[in-house]
Protein backbone atom coordinates (compact mmCIF):
# COMPACT_ATOMS: atom_id res chain seq x y z
CA UNK A 1 0.00 0.00 0.00
CA UNK A 2 2.82 2.72 0.69
CA UNK A 3 4.99 2.12 -2.55
CA UNK A 4 1.35 2.68 -4.21
CA UNK A 5 0.74 5.69 -2.00
CA UNK A 6 4.38 6.71 -3.83
CA UNK A 7 3.41 5.89 -7.12
CA UNK A 8 2.31 9.24 -8.41
CA UNK A 9 5.59 11.42 -6.59
CA UNK A 10 7.80 10.04 -9.26
CA UNK A 11 8.60 13.93 -10.09
CA UNK A 12 10.61 14.12 -6.37
CA UNK A 13 14.35 14.42 -6.61
CA UNK A 14 14.94 13.24 -3.31
CA UNK A 15 12.14 10.85 -1.83
CA UNK A 16 13.91 10.62 1.49
CA UNK A 17 12.53 14.39 2.46
CA UNK A 18 8.18 13.38 1.98
CA UNK A 19 7.87 11.78 5.30
CA UNK A 20 10.00 14.87 7.49
CA UNK A 21 8.48 17.30 4.96
CA UNK A 22 4.89 15.71 5.52
CA UNK A 23 5.34 15.78 9.49
CA UNK A 24 6.52 19.32 9.73
CA UNK A 25 3.65 20.28 7.29
CA UNK A 26 1.08 18.51 9.80
CA UNK A 27 2.46 19.78 13.09
CA UNK A 28 2.80 23.57 11.34
CA UNK A 29 -1.62 22.85 11.21
CA UNK A 30 -2.02 21.68 14.40
CA UNK A 31 0.06 24.20 16.43
CA UNK A 32 -1.43 26.87 14.41
CA UNK A 33 -5.15 25.40 14.64
CA UNK A 34 -4.67 24.97 18.65
CA UNK A 35 -2.82 27.84 19.21
CA UNK A 36 -3.24 30.46 16.74
CA UNK A 37 -6.59 30.10 14.99
CA UNK A 38 -4.85 28.94 12.08
CA UNK A 39 -2.46 31.74 12.18
CA UNK A 40 0.56 30.14 11.56
CA UNK A 41 -0.32 27.30 9.66
CA UNK A 42 -0.16 29.28 6.52
CA UNK A 43 2.96 27.45 5.02
CA UNK A 44 1.50 24.00 5.68
CA UNK A 45 0.09 23.00 2.79
CA UNK A 46 2.54 25.10 0.51
CA UNK A 47 4.84 22.67 2.23
CA UNK A 48 2.93 19.68 1.70
CA UNK A 49 2.94 20.10 -2.39
CA UNK A 50 7.20 20.12 -2.39
CA UNK A 51 6.26 16.37 -1.75
CA UNK A 52 3.20 15.37 -3.12
CA UNK A 53 1.40 16.76 -6.39
CA UNK A 54 -1.50 19.41 -5.69
CA UNK A 55 -4.86 17.11 -5.84
CA UNK A 56 -3.25 14.24 -3.41
CA UNK A 57 -2.21 17.18 -1.23
CA UNK A 58 -5.65 18.40 -0.87
CA UNK A 59 -7.01 15.01 -0.59
CA UNK A 60 -4.44 13.82 1.97
CA UNK A 61 -5.00 17.25 4.62
CA UNK A 62 -8.57 17.18 4.54
CA UNK A 63 -8.90 14.19 6.88
CA UNK A 64 -6.17 15.15 9.02
CA UNK A 65 -7.31 19.08 9.53
CA UNK A 66 -10.69 17.32 10.38
CA UNK A 67 -9.71 15.23 12.99
CA UNK A 68 -7.51 18.43 14.40
CA UNK A 69 -10.76 20.90 14.17
CA UNK A 70 -13.02 18.37 16.51
CA UNK A 71 -10.30 18.13 18.95
CA UNK A 72 -9.60 22.26 18.86
CA UNK A 73 -13.37 23.16 18.77
CA UNK A 74 -13.57 20.92 22.40
CA UNK A 75 -10.63 22.56 23.61
CA UNK A 76 -11.82 26.02 23.09
CA UNK A 77 -15.56 25.48 23.20
CA UNK A 78 -16.26 27.86 25.20
CA UNK A 79 -15.06 31.05 23.65
CA UNK A 80 -17.01 31.12 21.06
CA UNK A 81 -19.16 34.29 19.47
CA UNK A 82 -21.72 32.95 17.36
CA UNK A 83 -23.01 36.73 16.30
CA UNK A 84 -19.11 36.47 14.43
CA UNK A 85 -19.09 33.11 13.40
CA UNK A 86 -22.27 32.80 11.74
CA UNK A 87 -21.16 35.68 9.39
CA UNK A 88 -18.20 34.38 8.60
CA UNK A 89 -19.59 30.69 7.66
CA UNK A 90 -22.11 32.08 5.02
CA UNK A 91 -19.57 33.92 2.90
CA UNK A 92 -17.24 30.62 3.67
CA UNK A 93 -20.08 28.53 1.99
CA UNK A 94 -20.40 30.48 -0.56
CA UNK A 95 -16.78 30.71 -1.94
CA UNK A 96 -16.59 27.09 -1.56
CA UNK A 97 -19.50 26.73 -3.75
CA UNK A 98 -17.91 29.33 -6.14
CA UNK A 99 -14.80 26.95 -6.21
CA UNK A 100 -16.43 23.81 -6.86
CA UNK A 101 -18.40 25.38 -9.79
CA UNK A 102 -15.54 26.46 -11.43
CA UNK A 103 -12.95 24.38 -10.35
CA UNK A 104 -11.99 23.01 -13.39
CA UNK A 105 -11.66 25.91 -15.02
CA UNK A 106 -9.97 28.73 -12.28
CA UNK A 107 -6.93 30.09 -12.61
CA UNK A 108 -6.04 30.55 -8.74
CA UNK A 109 -3.10 32.36 -9.15
CA UNK A 110 -4.56 35.99 -9.22
CA UNK A 111 -7.03 35.34 -6.23
CA UNK A 112 -4.25 34.25 -4.38
CA UNK A 113 -1.70 37.19 -5.24
CA UNK A 114 -4.52 39.54 -4.50
CA UNK A 115 -5.17 37.29 -1.19
CA UNK A 116 -1.37 38.34 -0.21
CA UNK A 117 -1.39 41.42 -1.17
CA UNK A 118 -3.92 42.06 1.20
CA UNK A 119 -2.21 40.35 4.09
CA UNK A 120 1.00 42.76 3.62
CA UNK A 121 -1.38 45.92 3.92
CA UNK A 122 -3.24 44.41 6.71
CA UNK A 123 0.02 43.62 8.56
CA UNK A 124 2.07 46.29 7.79
CA UNK A 125 -0.94 48.56 8.63
CA UNK A 126 -0.73 46.94 11.94
CA UNK A 127 2.34 47.53 12.65
CA UNK A 128 2.69 50.81 11.89
CA UNK A 129 -0.28 51.84 13.80
CA UNK A 130 1.63 50.29 17.08
CA UNK A 131 4.45 52.18 16.03
CA UNK A 132 2.36 55.57 15.76
CA UNK A 133 0.62 54.73 18.98
CA UNK A 134 4.33 54.21 20.81
CA UNK A 135 5.35 57.35 20.12
CA UNK A 136 2.08 58.46 21.91
CA UNK A 137 2.66 56.77 24.57
CA UNK A 138 -1.02 54.76 24.32
CA UNK A 139 -0.97 51.02 23.28
CA UNK A 140 -4.34 49.22 22.24
CA UNK A 141 -5.35 47.94 19.60
CA UNK A 142 -7.52 49.25 16.83
CA UNK A 143 -10.75 47.32 16.80
CA UNK A 144 -14.02 47.51 14.91
CA UNK A 145 -17.90 45.99 15.33
CA UNK A 146 -18.60 43.09 13.09
CA UNK A 147 -20.19 44.05 9.66
CA UNK A 148 -21.81 41.67 7.43
CA UNK A 149 -20.80 42.67 4.35
CA UNK A 150 -17.23 42.52 5.34
CA UNK A 151 -17.43 39.62 6.26
CA UNK A 152 -19.10 38.00 3.79
CA UNK A 153 -16.47 40.19 1.30
CA UNK A 154 -13.50 38.47 3.27
CA UNK A 155 -14.82 35.14 4.28
CA UNK A 156 -15.84 34.09 0.76
CA UNK A 157 -11.86 34.92 -0.25
CA UNK A 158 -11.58 32.66 2.65
CA UNK A 159 -13.65 29.64 1.37
CA UNK A 160 -12.30 29.92 -2.19
CA UNK A 161 -8.68 29.94 -1.16
CA UNK A 162 -9.68 27.22 1.30
CA UNK A 163 -10.71 25.01 -1.29
CA UNK A 164 -8.15 25.35 -4.18
CA UNK A 165 -4.76 26.02 -1.98
CA UNK A 166 -5.71 25.60 1.73
CA UNK A 167 -5.21 29.40 2.35
CA UNK A 168 -8.35 30.05 3.73
CA UNK A 169 -6.74 31.59 7.20
CA UNK A 170 -4.92 34.48 5.64
CA UNK A 171 -8.48 36.71 4.37
CA UNK A 172 -10.27 34.90 7.38
CA UNK A 173 -7.37 36.74 9.50
CA UNK A 174 -8.03 39.74 7.79
CA UNK A 175 -11.33 40.03 9.04
CA UNK A 176 -10.91 38.38 12.50
CA UNK A 177 -8.15 40.88 13.43
CA UNK A 178 -9.47 43.70 12.82
CA UNK A 179 -12.30 42.98 15.45
CA UNK A 180 -9.45 43.19 17.95
CA UNK A 181 -10.60 39.49 19.86
CA UNK A 182 -9.14 38.38 22.69
CA UNK A 183 -6.69 35.68 21.57
CA UNK A 184 -8.66 32.87 23.23
CA UNK A 185 -11.81 34.02 21.42
CA UNK A 186 -10.08 34.37 18.27
CA UNK A 187 -8.65 30.71 18.29
CA UNK A 188 -12.72 29.76 19.42
CA UNK A 189 -13.83 31.34 16.24
CA UNK A 190 -11.19 30.52 14.15
CA UNK A 191 -11.71 27.07 15.22
CA UNK A 192 -15.10 26.82 14.74
CA UNK A 193 -15.28 28.25 11.47
CA UNK A 194 -13.07 26.29 10.01
CA UNK A 195 -14.12 22.97 11.05
CA UNK A 196 -17.57 23.99 9.59
CA UNK A 197 -16.02 24.95 6.68
CA UNK A 198 -13.74 21.89 6.08
CA UNK A 199 -16.71 19.38 7.45
CA UNK A 200 -18.70 20.72 3.78
CA UNK A 201 -15.66 20.10 1.83
CA UNK A 202 -16.25 16.58 2.19
CA UNK A 203 -18.96 16.18 -0.56
CA UNK A 204 -17.35 18.24 -3.19
CA UNK A 205 -14.28 17.04 -3.31
CA UNK A 206 -15.75 13.52 -2.93
CA UNK A 207 -17.99 14.88 -6.65
CA UNK A 208 -14.78 16.11 -7.93
CA UNK A 209 -12.96 12.76 -7.40
CA UNK A 210 -10.28 13.50 -5.23
CA UNK A 211 -9.86 11.31 -2.57
CA UNK A 212 -8.14 7.82 -3.18
CA UNK A 213 -7.12 4.74 -1.23
CA UNK A 214 -3.72 6.11 -1.60
CA UNK A 215 -4.58 9.55 0.28
CA UNK A 216 -6.63 8.12 2.73
CA UNK A 217 -3.52 6.02 3.64
CA UNK A 218 -1.27 8.50 3.42
CA UNK A 219 -3.20 10.66 5.84
CA UNK A 220 -3.25 8.03 8.56
CA UNK A 221 0.17 7.25 8.41
CA UNK A 222 0.19 10.97 9.57
CA UNK A 223 -2.15 10.77 12.25
CA UNK A 224 0.59 10.49 15.31
CA UNK A 225 1.34 13.72 14.71
CA UNK A 226 -1.89 15.86 15.31
CA UNK A 227 -1.41 15.29 19.29
CA UNK A 228 1.92 16.40 19.67
CA UNK A 229 0.97 20.01 17.57
CA UNK A 230 -2.23 20.18 19.37
CA UNK A 231 -0.46 20.12 22.83
CA UNK A 232 2.25 22.61 21.86
CA UNK A 233 -0.16 25.18 20.45
CA UNK A 234 -2.37 24.99 23.41
CA UNK A 235 0.46 25.57 25.69
CA UNK A 236 1.48 28.52 23.52
CA UNK A 237 -1.46 30.10 23.54
CA UNK A 238 -1.53 29.99 26.94
CA UNK A 239 1.98 31.73 27.82
CA UNK A 240 1.26 34.53 25.15
CA UNK A 241 -0.31 38.06 26.06
CA UNK A 242 -2.96 39.27 23.59
CA UNK A 243 -0.48 41.74 22.40
CA UNK A 244 2.22 39.33 22.04
CA UNK A 245 -0.53 36.92 20.73
CA UNK A 246 -1.72 40.13 18.11
CA UNK A 247 2.21 40.65 16.82
CA UNK A 248 2.61 37.19 16.48
CA UNK A 249 -0.72 36.58 14.38
CA UNK A 250 0.06 39.92 11.97
CA UNK A 251 3.50 38.43 11.67
CA UNK A 252 2.39 35.54 10.40
CA UNK A 253 -0.22 36.99 8.24
CA UNK A 254 3.11 39.00 6.69
CA UNK A 255 4.92 35.86 6.35
CA UNK A 256 2.33 34.14 4.44
CA UNK A 257 1.28 37.46 2.17
CA UNK A 258 4.64 37.02 1.39
CA UNK A 259 4.79 33.62 0.48
CA UNK A 260 1.65 33.75 -1.29
CA UNK A 261 2.98 36.24 -3.83
CA UNK A 262 6.23 34.93 -4.67
CA UNK A 263 4.68 30.79 -5.06
CA UNK A 264 1.60 32.87 -7.57
CA UNK A 265 3.65 35.91 -9.32
CA UNK A 266 5.96 33.56 -11.46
Amino acid sequence: MFEQALSGLSTINQLELLIPTSILAVMLVAISKSGFGGGLGGLGFPLMVLVFPPKLALAVFLPLTLLTDIWVIFVWRKFFIFEIIWMMVLGGMIGQLLCWIFFNYLDDKSILILIGTMALITSVKFFLSKIDLLQKSKIRLNTSQPNFLRAVFWCSLSGFASFIAWAGSVPAQIYLLKLGVNRKNFVGIMSFYFFLINFTKIPFYLDLNIFTNESLFLSFLLIPVLPIGIFLGKWLNLKLSDNLFYNISHVALFLCGIHLLIKNAT
